[in-house]
This record gives C-alpha cells, structure tokens and sequence, in this order.
C-alpha cells in the first residue's frame, strides 16, 4: 500500500489440475512469486480442485492438500495477504474453507456457511457447515489457528477485509452481512461457480448488489475451465465492485491462468461510509461479537497505477454510470413536472440563447418537456441577446437552432442598457464589473420577460459552473428553475452529441459546431472560459474525485499527473486553483434556484452538499 493508502487487490485464477494437490502448488507459488499486490485472492478449493466427487472422502488425499498447503508457506515468497480455498478434515467434519496467509504465516481459517444441495451442487455428501461452529483455535502444520467466523485488520492503518464462499453469496443472510457490520471495508469471495447463459449477468449483479449494500468493495474470483467438464462448464470469473460499481470484470473460458489487479483506495471507501447514515446506525447497533486477526500490510513507494482512471468519470464508465438516455429523461420530466405545478395559464419558459453549449442543452430539453405537454410552441419564449463581444457565430447558431425547430427567436442588443448601467456607476473599463454588468442586464431582462408572458426564466448554468463558481451572483447564476444545475460540463457537452445524433438529427450541424467552438461567456473579446479556469475536462475529473469519491489534494494531484500527463507544477496548480475556488465560492451556491439532481453529485444548498458560506477552510 502506498502513502496514498491505495492497496493493490488482485483476484487469481491459476490453471489447476483437480486432483493433483502438489502441482497446483506449484501454480500458486510461481504467481505470487512474481505478484505485486497488497491482497490475492484465490477461488475455491484452489488446491484440490472443485470437481473431483469422492475423493474428497479419502483421508491420504487430504492429507496431501495438507502437504500442498505446507510447500506453499514454505516456498511463497509474497509479502502481502493471499488466501486459498481446500478441504480440511477438522475434527470430525470436512469443511470447504477458505485460508488466509501471510508469508509463512496462517493468520485464519473461514468455513463455508451455506453448503448447497441442489441442481447439478451436491456439496452436502462431503462438507459440513461452518454455520453453528463457535470461532476458536487449532492446530495445522504445527500452528495454532483461529477457526471459524472473523475479519482481519491491518495493525498501522486498520485496513479491514473478511472471507466469505461462493453460495455464502447468494444466500439470504450471507456472513459478509456481519462482516461488513463488524468492520470489514473488503469482502474476498472465493468460488467455484459453474456457467450457463446468463449466470454471469446474475452473479455481477449480485456481486454489485453487495459493494453497494455494504458499501464495501466486494471481490469475486472463480474457478476455470480446468476443471472437470463432464456435468458442467467452468468459466474464470472475475468481478470487483466498489460501492454497486464495476471495477472490473473478467470472464475467461481460456484453460490458462487468469489474473486481475486493481487499486483501491481506502480513504474513498470510508469517505463514503461516513456520508451514509444508515450504514452508521446499523453498525452502532451492531451486536455479534466477531473475532479481528491482526496482519501487515507493507508500505511501498510505488505511485503507479495498474489501469489508467477515466478522464470523463461524468461521462462514461466501465458499467454505463451514466446512461444519456436516461440523464435526458431525468431533465425533461422534472421540467414537465415543474411546468405542471404552475397554473395552466403560466406554463410558459423564458429561456435566453447564447449559441453556446449549456443554453443549447437547456432548449433541448425545454422543447422536449413542451412536446410532451403538447403545448403551443409560443410557452417557449427563446431570446437572444447580443453585445459587442458576442461572436457572429455564436449568434448565428443561437438564431439558427431555435428555428430550426419551428420557434421565434427574439433579438434584444444588451448594449445600450449596459453602457447606462456603467454609466450610473462612472465606470469605463472593460473589466470584471463591465462582465457582470452584461450578465446582470440579460438575466434583468430574462426575468422581465416571463412577467410579461407569464411563465418562469429556465436557468443555463451547469455542475462545474457552479462548482467553479464561475457565475455571476444575481446574474446567470439566478434564474426559476435551473435545468443544467445538477449537469458537468463534460456530460452537457456528450448530451448534446447525443441528441445530434438521435431526436436532433435535423440539427445535426448546427449542434455539431456549438460543439466545436471553444467555451467561451463572450463577455470580453475573444475570450475563452478554459485560458481562465484551465479545461473543463479535467476540473471535471478533479471535482469527481473530490466530491464523489472523497480525495484529498494529494492524492487529486497524484492522479492528476498520472492520468494527463502533466508535471508536476501543472498539476499542482490546477488541484489548488479547483480547491481554492470551490471553497470560495459557496456563497454563490447558497442562493441558487431550485434545479434536478441527475447524477449521484449534486451542490444544490438544500440537497446534498450543505456548508455555511463562511467556512475557511485550510
């Protein structure tokens, strides 16, 4: 684990021979000889094999499980946890376990809970369960063992896992419910887990119904095709969820071995704990005494990073975090079910066109919500207003796309009015007051607007806007309804490629070149929005891994460097200058209009995120 606190898990399926205990031996040392992980994690009677029926009964081959077990601890030369499932012949009863290690060191033994005994698993003529036994000590290859029910924790950073096997999984009441409770921060599933269509759709989403209900990471490895294929099919699966999302997925018919290795970090995981208040109440009430085993987890200097992180954490993802489909139908219906709040004869929209991303986005949706409430296309006012920095061809898209969908475009000049408001106040620099003024003028007017047709101004502003402070206070930041509220810009800008290339396919140029102009309020000359606040994309990744997934400066910044390729220096300014104006700007945040949360971060003051506008924070 390195200072970060980011550990490497890897889930492991070497190429066995079921039956031939000594060479799967063999298997599993030659890979963790050479792994580079924190924590391994193998299937199922890794050491035996799953499907070798009755001779789990004779006791020589036991014994030689035993021997395998044996040549690992002596021959491993792994520094990290790796835990494997055999047999073990304890007392009088077979159990199917699972046996975590630490160099030469067995630091426990999980018995499987919930044997099956049914369809092509017939578990019960061999193995016992571990559900009824009372956690205490044995003996094995001459040391003394803990038996039973437990979590392992690490002794400096308190890095917690438990084990669980296979069905335990699929129970109703599996044991990883008491050792997430207890503590556990990673549940380890080893399994043998036969394959049919559609099983392993099933078993991912078991696997993510777990991390998420849990709020854990939850990682599950099984067994391959090595294993016998005379009933059944075997298929290497791999699945790590963190928190109901897919880390990563391997599913391999291959007869090879099969390894996976990701990075977790375990700041993120207890950040989001925290932030989960059932989570909190249950385990305060928590009773069941669970025995902790103690380990080490060994501190490196390594900052890599074993799969590159997604620039676009807004945008896409390995499990389709977010569906654009459904990120649209979130903003249009909670635009219809705010227009239907309003009295019949006051269901109108006053919305301003600039011909930029965030105005196209919102008249998107607004026509989609008046469509849908069959309204006449006059309940959506468009309005235009240019200044002497406005770019022709940012005008020319704004006139271009509200007609190219059959409404009015109205055209007022701010320019005047701006120049008496500057006026009043005897200044003549083109400055920071003379930005605001021109934001200020058109929202005076946009509100105006709607007394006049009777309706509401539908807010533009999106995520980052609001994140970066990037508003003006009583200007675009203020509207009736902020449509774009819960949206990043990375995400409005692939809501508009998506709609190019389905409802909007008429519009397809025009939308195209909105997308291509650079980001820019046009309220000086040739100005550009990313030369300011440095790009979108990766304020985007940074406002993620802050506000979603907890990071710290530190870390932001490691990440940072490592995904696009800066130095240092570059990445060291963007994380503080995102910092310092987050943390300044809630003031701006505290008024906003009401607007939809359509993805799992929102900075509404009355929704998620709540900080005083005051707070200084160091």
């Amino acid at each position: 684990m390195n200072k970060f606190k980011f550990l490497k898990l890897s889930t492991i399926t070497p190429s066995i021979e079921p039956g031939n205990p000594l060479f799967n031996a063999n298997q599993i040392v030659s890979i963790l000889n050479t792994l580079k992980s924190d924590i391994a994690v193998f299937p199922e009677l890794t050491l035996s094999g799953y499907q070798i029926g009755d001779l789990m009964y004779e006791g020589e081959f036991l014994e030689k499980v035993k021997t395998a077990l044996s040549y690992i601890l002596e021959k491993n030369t792994f520094r990290g946890v790796f835990v494997l499932g055999m047999p073990l012949y304890i007392e009088t009863s077979l159990y199917n376990c699972a046996v975590v290690i630490q160099e030469n060191k067995i630091l426990g033994i999980i018995p499987k809970t919930h044997i099956p005994n049914y369809q092509e698993f017939y578990e019960y003529r061999w193995f016992a369960s571990g559900k009824d036994v009372q956690t205490r000590n044995i003996q094995l290859l001459g040391q003394s063992v803990k038996f039973g029910k437990m979590i392992f924790k690490d002794n400096v950073n308190n890095v917690t896992f438990g084990v669980e096997l296979c069905e335990d999984m699929w129970a109703i009441t599996p044991p990883s419910d008491a050792l997430a409770l207890a503590g556990a921060e990673i549940i380890l599933n080893l399994s043998a887990s036969s394959s049919y269509g559609h099983k392993a759709k099933f078993r991912k989403q078991v696997v993510l119904n777990h991390s998420l209900s849990k709020k854990c990471v939850y990682a599950y490895t099984s067994t391959g095709t090595f294993e016998s294929s005379s009933e059944v099919v075997f298929a290497g699966h791999h699945i790590i969820a963190d928190n109901g999302y897919l880390i990563s997925e391997t599913n391999s018919y291959k007869p090879e071995s099969i390894q996976t290795t990701v990075d977790i970090s375990i700041e993120s995981l207890r950040y989001k704990r925290r932030q989960n208040a059932t989570f909190r109440s249950e385990t305060s009430s928590f009773k069941e005494k669970i025995d902790v085993v103690n380990y080490d987890i060994i501190e490196t200097n390594d900052q890599s990073l074993s799969r590159p992180l997604n620039k676009f954490p807004f945008v896409e993802d390995h499990d389709e975090r977010f569906d654009l489909e459904e990120i649209n139908n979130l903003q249009v219906f909670a635009l219809v079910k705010k227009l239907l709040s309003l009295p019949e004869g006051l269901r109108k929209l006053v919305i301003g066109i600039s011909g930029g991303l965030d105005s196209t986005l919102a008249f998107l949706v607004a026509d989609q919500a008046i469509k849908y409430l069959n309204l006449d296309k006059n309940a959506l006012v468009c309005v235009t207003m240019p200044a002497k920095p406005t770019s022709n061809r940012s005008k020319k898209n704004a006139i271009d796309l509200v007609q190219s969908l059959g409404y009015k475009i109205h055209e007022i000049s701010i320019e005047q009015a701006v120049n008496e408001q500057l006026k009043l106040i005897n200044h003549d620099k083109l400055d920071v007051t003379y930005e605001n003024a021109q934001a200020r003028v058109r929202t005076l007017i946009l509100m105006n607007l709607a007394n006049k047709y009777g309706g509401i101004v539908l807010g533009t502003g999106d995520l980052s806007e609001i994140a970066l402070g990037w508003m003006t206070y009583n200007g675009d930041q203020m509207s009736m309804y902020a449509i774009n509220s819960g949206v990043p810009k990375t995400l409005v800008q692939a809501l508009v490629d998506y709609h190019s290339k389905t409802a909007y396919k008429t519009s397809k140029d025009i939308l195209k070149d909105i997308l291509d102009m650079p980001i820019s309020p046009e309220l000086l000359d040739n100005q550009a929005t990313e030369n300011s606040i440095g790009s979108y994309m990766i304020n985007d990744f940074i406002l993620f891994h802050h506000l979603v997934e907890g990071h710290n400066e530190e870390i932001i910044k490691w990440f940072v460097k490592e995904t696009f390729g800066l130095d240092q220096k570059e990445a060291d300014l963007y994380v503080t200058r995102f910092m310092k104006r987050f943390y300044t700007q809630q003031f701006k945040r505290q008024t906003l209009p009401e607007g939809p949360k359509v993805i799992e971060l929102s900075l509404s003051p009355r929704g998620q995120f709540r900080m005083p506008s005051d707070v200084n924070r160091k």
